[in-house]
């Protein structure tokens, strides 16, 4: 079937009945029949490739994401952060990591079970991505545990989003079966310093932070330039 407006001819790109797109084409002087012929047939073939493309773009998108919460993958994360490392590198501009852990998960997957525990996971999800920047990276690194990527962001400011974070998720309890699940989170921090190039031990440091988070009481934000008693609550 082809749409004629002044000017073009459309062809409709068409998979298994379901409408992709439309090829648009100026057809002065009109277009023979020949013409329409082949562009037909190169509309059905470029509609095939459209919709390869789009599960493409599918099957990579559930390979590198948490299905659960929206956030990367740990391994995918990795790999984005060895390259964020070697921009900040040559561009550079700072680099902040930001690791946070769930509060006592263990008990609400016991009081609420895996279902409660699941949508509690999912609500850290939904947080991160209406607090964080799109240019942010947000992982699922482990269970309860995640891990945030800062590009172009000191210390001072991951500081501060690191604390955003941590608040929205204490005054926004989730709603599971007319219950309330009180969520808190404990974060470590850490500055990437002019240089560095190795993802494990960056995030040692701040896997370091966020131990001393858990110790000095939880649901606040520790530094790993800073002592215990210098945290934010």
């Amino acid at each position: 079937m082809l749409f004629r407006s002044a000017g073009d001819v459309r062809f409709p790109l068409i998979v298994a009945g379901t409408p992709v797109g439309v090829l648009g084409v100026a057809s002065d002087p009109p277009l023979t029949e020949h013409q329409r012929s082949v562009l037909s047939a190169a509309a059905a073939l470029l509609a095939v490739s459209l919709k390869n493309a789009e599960l493409f773009h599918e099957v990579h998108e559930n390979s590198v994401r948490d299905s659960l919460t929206g956030c990367f993958n740990r391994k995918h994360a990795l790999e984005v952060m060895d390259g964020e490392l070697r921009r900040s590198r040559r561009s550079q501009m700072p680099l902040s990591l930001v690791m946070f852990d769930l509060d006592h998960f263990k008990e609400i997957n016991d009081k609420y079970g895996h279902l409660g525990g699941d949508a509690v996971l999912a609500a850290v999800g939904q947080r991160m991505n209406a607090v964080l920047r799109g240019s942010d990276l947000k992982c699922r690194y482990g269970g309860e545990e995640f891990l945030i990527l800062l590009p172009d962001t000191p210390l001072a400011g991951a500081r501060r989003v690191a604390d955003t974070l941590r608040r929205e998720l204490a005054d926004h309890p989730v709603r599971w079966n007319e219950e309330a699940i009180m969520v808190t989170a404990s974060f470590g921090i850490t500055s990437i310093t002019p240089g560095e190039v190795e993802p494990h031990i960056i995030i040692g440091r701040a896997d370091s932070a966020l131990y001393r988070a858990k110790q000095s009481g939880r649901n606040c934000v520790c530094t790993s330039e800073e002592h215990a008693a210098d945290v934010i609550v």
